[in-house]
């Protein structure tokens, strides 16, 4: 088999991949965008669905938690992702599947290019198809890589910016510098945290290829410069507009949100965090097999053309883990890891295949049978895996809905929940701006207030706690003031007054 892929055409092989690897992709990919992650996915959602209805600002995003006045802008990536899902709203149809579709589309992107990129350096065109393989199988890819999220879209660019910068080390052609400066700036300030470290393959592989002393090259510098150029004006402009509009805790200056992504030295000497993010890893990225492919890879894959890059990629990636060591308990974080891990993978399998191929007919006809299992079981698992992901609390979707259905001929209402929940699956099902407030807010001065300001209804989520929560607080309040308010709705999780 591995005599096989050899001889196919590279986009044959990437579109056997595509068509084995699709159905994964388009399961439940209608349902509500209410399975795992799904306060990252509605908040996505919610920042394309403002482009659609009030118009495409780059510079300026719009969350409906934070309610009518500035602070609903809230600015947290470059939104590329989300207006371009607007635009398919305006020219097409509404339809959370466009935001999903464009995900899937982005997934087989960055398999394309990582494709590309390991057949450039190694010259060995198995070694790419199961790079390939490895990463569009990952369980983390098999359920991200159909979400509504932008992660895919993030990878693709940095895939698709390595590979061309690699291209241009290689060939010294301009348009391959060009797209590798594109490329790249477009993957850094859609999340900044992930392509700075990009660069220490980049530049491992151009010293390979020319010289220690060849880093003060011009072009080399500027392929580096124009990059980080942008994401320090992208992040000066969401540090401004951010604190104007009242959200300072969400820019590159507050401690807090600084301990939010770096985590503490604490942290790092926690075992228990140490041991939910590593096995993260191995159930979202390598599984048990890969995990024995990945430690075969470390050493074989040294004998490869271009190894100091793929080392170099891989030791990259472990400083970025590392670094961003707390926010890594969202694991489509490591989504970005996934492309460094594959080809280790990758190169275990071919060199294990090569360890127990022989010459004789029958033999290799029985080791390629060994190694379409290999997938089969590895898909398999994979998917094991991945199935959790897609649960969707359909009693909740209910409810949410009977939300949407009593506040619909609302303007905007307050959302009330015992602690700082702000969550956009609050709004963005219900389809209604919301102001959060929290409980000690609520008195009939500020709702008076609020009703000025066109705040129609008072949404009460989880009213069963606010007894408690006071309690903690040592405050003498309780919501019973509210009964004075007509009642809209009262079912579990939700009460809803007229205010």
């Amino acid at each position: 088999m591995i005599r096989i892929i050899s001889a196919i055409k590279n986009y044959y092989l990437l579109l056997g991949l595509i068509v084995i690897s699709l159905p994964y992709r388009f399961y439940h990919i209608t349902y509500p965008i209410l399975d795992a992650h799904n306060f990252r996915q509605t908040q996505t959602a919610t920042i394309a669905l403002n482009f659609y209805k009030n118009g495409i600002n780059l510079f300026q995003s719009e969350l409906d938690i934070f309610g009518l006045g500035v602070k609903r802008y809230l600015t947290l990536e470059f939104p590329l992702y989300e207006a371009t899902v607007a635009i398919f709203y305006r020219t097409l149809f509404f339809s959370e599947i466009w935001g999903r579709m464009l995900s899937v589309v982005a997934g087989y992107i960055g398999a394309w290019y990582l494709y590309k990129l390991v057949k450039l350096l190694t010259e060995k065109r198995n070694v790419a198809f199961f790079s390939s393989f490895f990463f569009l199988f990952a369980p983390l890819n098999m359920f991200y890589q159909r979400t509504f999220m932008i992660e895919p879209m993030v990878v693709a660019f940095l895939l698709a910016g390595l590979y061309y910068a690699c291209c241009w080390i290689n060939f010294v052609k301009r348009k391959d510098w060009f797209f590798a400066v594109i490329f790249l700036a477009l993957g850094f300030i859609q999340k900044g945290i992930y392509g700075p470290f990009w660069f220490l393959p980049i530049g491992a592989y151009f010293i390979r290829r020319h010289s220690l002393k060849s880093l003060l090259s011009l072009q080399f510098i500027a392929l580096i410069i124009f990059p980080l150029i942008t994401l320090y004006f992208w992040q000066s402009h969401v540090n401004y507009i951010n604190t104007v509009n009242g959200h300072g805790y969400f820019t590159t200056v507050s401690s807090g949100q600084l301990e939010w992504n770096f985590g503490t030295i604490a942290d790092r000497l926690t075992w228990s965090m140490w041991q939910v993010r590593l096995w993260q890893i191995l159930n979202g990225i390598l599984l048990k097999p890969g995990f024995i492919l990945f430690l075969v890879g470390l050493v074989s894959l040294i004998k490869m053309k271009s190894s100091s890059f793929f080392y170099a990629w891989i030791f990259s990636q472990l400083i970025y883990f590392a670094a961003f060591f707390r926010i890594q308990s969202h694991n489509y974080y490591q989504m970005v890891l996934i492309p460094a891990f594959s080809v280790f993978m990758s190169a275990g399998l071919v060199k294990i295949m090569d360890v127990i191929k022989t010459t004789g007919r029958s033999k290799y006809f029985i080791s390629n049978i060994l190694l379409c299992i290999f997938c089969l079981i590895f898909v398999y698992k994979a998917w094991v895996n991945t199935l959790p992901s897609y649960y969707i609390d359909w009693a909740w979707h209910k409810r949410l809905l009977l939300v949407r259905e009593t506040i619909s001929s609302f303007n905007a209402g307050l959302l009330v929940t015992p602690g700082y929940d702000w969550n956009s699956v609050y709004t963005y099902m219900p389809g209604k701006k919301m102001l959060l407030v929290v409980p000690e807010e609520i008195d009939d001065k500020s709702l008076l207030k609020w009703k000025k300001l066109g705040y129609d209804f008072l949404l009460i989520h989880e009213p069963e706690k606010y007894d408690v929560y006071f309690r903690e607080k040592g405050l003498n309040s309780s919501i019973k003031l509210l009964e004075k308010h007509k009642q809209l709705l009262s079912i579990e999780e939700f009460r809803i007054y007229l205010l």
